[in-house]
Parts: structure tokens; sequence; C-alpha cells
């Protein structure tokens, strides 16, 4: 990433970086030879494993009961058996996700900071998580029924859109500095994907 732009930087989000890094602790384990020499380098491999799939399972999973959980969100939290560990406020819900999460089905989120949520939908990151099995199967079966449900959104006639919804307004001239190329709904910013279909066959 150290060639990226900043603008660059921003799209790659944290989740496809974490379900990439994840597939790649898999392979990396797969091509390991077992003796002496190397069980120390396996056993941080699957304690890193773990402790990455814990922490996205666990923080990153959005569904309708996520979403009125945070709603009851207390704030200003700092003990270790907090549960608003990352001090999420709900004002920080946007108005469209309510209307447009499914009841059934969710997603993981692009990015997760403190007193920050990126709740848009990331193609590609929720698609590798899928095919790594850095998802339980559960949560898998949960972002293809709400790919399914929101196909018109997420696939439509171009597919597969990277991201939604699109940065508008304000939101697209602060962070992308009005980018030309990442208008709404072009390129990074909700722009049609073709090359994502081959993740998304494979996921399903």
């Amino acid at each position: 990433t150290q060639f990226c732009s900043v603008e660059q930087l921003y799209y790659l989000n944290s989740l496809s970086l974490h379900a990439l890094f994840y597939s790649a602790l898999r392979c990396s384990r797969e091509m390991i030879v077992m003796n002496e020499g190397s069980k120390h380098l396996l056993r941080a491999i699957n304690n890193r494993l773990s402790a990455l799939s814990f922490h996205i399972r666990e923080y990153y999973w959005v569904d309708m009961n996520k979403i009125n959980e945070i709603y009851r969100y207390k704030t200003e939290e700092y003990s270790h058996d907090a549960t608003n560990k990352f001090n999420i406020y709900p004002e920080q819900i946007p108005s469209w996700l309510v209307d447009w999460i499914p009841e059934k089905g969710g997603y993981l989120i692009g990015n997760l900071q403190p007193a920050h949520m990126d709740f848009r939908f990331f193609s590609l990151g929720n698609l590798w998580a899928i095919s790594s099995s850095l998802t339980t199967p559960t949560q898998a079966e949960g972002i293809l029924s709400l790919i399914e449900e929101k196909w018109d959104d997420l696939v439509a006639n171009m597919p597969v859109k990277i991201c939604y919804p699109a940065m508008e307004y304000d939101e697209w001239r602060i962070i992308t500095g009005s980018d030309p190329k990442n208008t709404p709904w072009s390129y990074h910013n909700g722009g049609s994907w073709p090359t994502l279909l081959w993740q998304f066959t494979l996921a399903c």
C-alpha cells in the first residue's frame, strides 16, 4: 500500500485487507513443512488466524439484531467488560441502513475504528471473507441472502458494484477531494466491477 494515494488507501477498506490477509495466512500454513524448526511459526500463524477470525466475526458483523443492539449502547465505556468496546455512538447509524438491511441476512462492515463504523457494503471483502472461511457458515449464508434480497442494488445489469452505497455530495467532496474519477457510482465509489463475478461465484 506504500504506492497508493490517500484516496486509494481510503477505498482499500479494512475488511478487504483483513480477508486477504486471513487467506494468505491459511495458504502459508499449507505450504510450511511440519518439522521441529517450523513448530513455532505454525503456532504463531494459528494464533493469528484464531484472533483475526474472532475479531471480524464478533465486531464487524451487522444485521438487524446488531443495529438494535447499537441503538441501546451506552457511550464512554472504557472497561474490559464494556458492551460498547469501540465507543460507538448510536447516532452514527446512517439513515439509509435501517431501511436497506433486510430482516434476514447481514454483512461485514467496511471498517471499524474507535468511535467510527463504516457501514457501507464492500463486495470484495464480504465475498473473500466467505471464500476464505473468515465468516461463520451462518454469516456466509446471511451475506448471500442479503445479496439476493438487494440484487438490484448490488448486482443489477452491470455486475457487481464494488461497494454500496456510493459517497455523494459533501462526503464525496471532503473524502475524495472532489476526485473526478471517483464521482458517485464510478470506479471505487460504487462503480461496477465485472471482475468480481468470479469471487461471487466462488463464494456461492
